[in-house]
């Protein structure tokens, strides 16, 4: 019922509040609500984006995509020191690359962990950045860190066939040459027909 990009979502999620460094941490999945003071520190997790370009040639064979999806980690905490809150901020990040990226079960592409057979095929790239400000009616000072990670997995759509190949006429007509093949009434067909068992079909 969902994509394997909300399934690689979900899961980074789970393992990523479950590392010693977020002990204590609020933590989101989602942006739609705004981040308050008693929230703090906060832990976000979220998909920021997702491109699909074809896997191969888009106009030969089944529909497949290349699929570069946009995880971010946002990482809020209340420090009016600007070097300790820098160092803890680091921490984070590192905690989260050393967390993950380190998970030989997520990451890896024969026997990952994922539910529903996702797969991670690598992370093609990272960004981070750091911000600083204040929150909430008391402004207390925050630092926050934005790590967005792109991670890449395959999907194809194999079409459903509905239309079951039972049975098969073949028409046999003895003609020489390039010559067009001439009306039944002139020349006899060999007729062949096939017919096929439904109810001895392979199934998987």
């Amino acid at each position: 019922m969902q994509s394997y990009s909300q399934i690689i979502r979900d899961t980074l999620f789970a393992k990523t509040v479950q590392l010693p460094f977020f002990a204590g941490f609020k933590a989101r999945r989602s942006k739609q609500l705004p981040i308050q003071e008693p929230l703090l520190p906060y832990l976000g997790v979220y998909i920021i984006g997702e491109d699909m370009p074809p896997d191969g040639d888009a106009n030969a064979g089944d529909i497949r995509f290349i699929n570069d999806l946009k995880i971010g980690w946002q990482v809020i905490i209340e420090n009016n020191d600007p070097v300790d809150s820098e160092l803890k901020l680091d921490a984070a990040f590192w905690a989260i690359m050393n967390g993950l990226w380190c998970d030989a079960k997520l990451t890896n592409f024969w026997q990952s962990d994922l539910p529903n057979g996702a797969l991670i095929e690598g992370v093609m790239r990272g960004t981070r950045i750091h911000n600083w400000g204040v929150i909430g009616k008391r402004e207390v000072p925050m630092g926050e860190m934005q790590y967005v990670a792109t991670i890449r997995y395959r999907t194809m759509f194999d079409p459903i066939i509905t239309d079951r190949l039972l049975r098969i006429h073949e028409e046999i007509v003895p003609i020489s040459g390039m010559e067009p093949v001439p009306p039944a009434s002139e020349v006899q067909r060999i007729i062949i027909e096939y017919e096929f068992d439904a109810t001895k079909e392979k199934t998987s």
